[in-house]
């Protein structure tokens, strides 16, 4: 398969790879920054439950049914261009949302959002891999993962107290200017005079040609192991802070703090993958790995008969070990892409497995609690994932020896 980028060269452009993962952290805090404001969005605009939860999975829901499409489109119309019209669409909404006197007008800028947001994530790793040579891919496509985790776990730690200063407006100004500020970034880095080779339109791809790449086994079985993946990570992070109040009689403020400590564990997870992936462990190994540690941190973390001293060090884990998959998973989209001009199309089936699972998590989460008459009975949800997700490993590794994949 050939290369297109600097690996013709022998070098790597490190600021355009940086600045394409800082576009992902970006687009994740416009994810985050609802969650924490909640309940002052329904005091201040008068939000039902429903809108309120319209307003949180907007998001997920647009990923679950575009993912694939936004994919194609990037690949059909170029990934700078994509992402600049991503970055600038988010900070467009955000403005505009900031200025909402009720719901409607609030929900009908974060719908933009929802769009340019996976205009960004199916497009930015088409440039970090344009922007790595070949031994260094993995490295880079793996510290790609953790956009989402830390770009969450800023908007929970920051949100609350911007707010309390400027009022959930000034937290929709602040996100949307970061946005402004990574679109010029961008722009820059990426510019045809400072990168000559920027990746461009390639109009002879035809949607049949990028159907194709849809259907391969690789992409459609790391699809289905982000969605195993993501029905776990988003329950258990949904529910958490739910959980800690009620059961363990945190205040609001702890928390919160201590659920961006557990989200943050997600991401050194993702980077310790990057390096492992570097060093030429299996990217099924990794994958194998998080689902067989899921299944044994998920025990305890709702268990009634587990320590309360434990229960924080167990989801830390879950989420650390859990990590390990999306950064083993995007790295593989630009391997298990038949050539680098159709990586986001790889990548939007992969996304798109990502927010259906996303999507479906804290729903199934609440199915559970319900049904088994209080939280232990979650476990299952989180058992049964975990158990398919180790097949689906397995398989994916017997795909890629087949393939000559490393």
């Amino acid at each position: 398969m050939g290369q297109a980028g600097p690996a013709c060269f022998g070098q790597n452009r490190w600021g355009v790879v940086a600045i394409a993962i800082a576009a992902g952290i970006v687009a994740a805090v416009q994810v985050g920054k609802v969650p924490p404001l909640i309940i002052l969005l329904q005091a201040e605009l008068e939000l039902s439950l429903l809108a309120a939860g319209w307003l949180v999975s907007l998001f997920n829901l647009t990923g679950a049914l575009f993912g694939v499409m936004g994919g194609a489109m990037a690949d059909k119309l170029g990934a700078r261009r994509m992402l600049l019209a991503g970055l600038g669409g988010m900070a467009l909404a955000g403005f505009g949302g900031a200025m909402a006197p009720d719901a409607a007008w609030l929900l009908s800028f974060r719908i933009i959002e929802s769009v340019a947001f996976l205009s960004c994530v199916v497009t930015a790793p088409r440039l970090i891999v344009a922007a790595t040579a070949l031994r260094q891919r993995n490295l880079a496509m793996g510290a790609w993962g953790s956009y989402m985790p830390i770009g969450m776990a800023l908007a929970l730690l920051g949100a609350p107290p911007m707010a309390s200063r400027f009022g959930w407006q000034g937290v929709w100004l602040a996100a949307a200017g970061l946005a402004v500020l990574c679109f010029l970034a961008v722009a820059w880095f990426t510019g045809v005079k400072r990168w000559p080779q920027t990746p461009h339109v390639e109009p002879a791809l035809s949607w049949r040609t990028l159907g194709q790449a849809v259907c391969r086994t690789g992409p459609v079985l790391m699809s289905l192991c982000f969605l195993l993946y993501a029905v776990q990570f988003f329950a258990v992070a949904s529910w958490l802070p739910t959980y800690l109040i009620e059961v363990l009689a945190h205040t609001p403020g702890r928390a919160g703090a201590a659920t961006a400590l557990v989200v943050g564990g997600n991401a050194l997870g993702n980077l310790s993958a990057a390096l492992l992936l570097h060093r030429g462990v299996r990217r099924w190994w990794l994958i194998l790995l998080a689902f067989v540690m899921m299944l044994i941190c998920g025990a305890g973390i709702f268990s009634a008969t587990m320590l309360v001293l434990w229960k924080l060090p167990l989801a830390f884990a879950f989420n650390f070990f859990g990590g390990l998959l999306p950064a083993a998973i995007l790295a593989g989209t630009a391997v298990h892409a038949p050539r680098p001009a159709m990586i986001g199309t790889v990548n939007g089936i992969v996304v798109q497995g990502a927010n259906i699972g996303s999507l479906a998590g804290p729903p199934a989460m609440a199915i559970m609690i319900a049904g088994f008459g209080g939280w232990a009975g979650t476990y299952w949800l989180l058992a049964v994932c975990s158990i398919l997700g180790v097949g689906l490993a397995i398989r994916l590794g017997v795909v890629e020896r087949r393939l000559g994949i490393e």
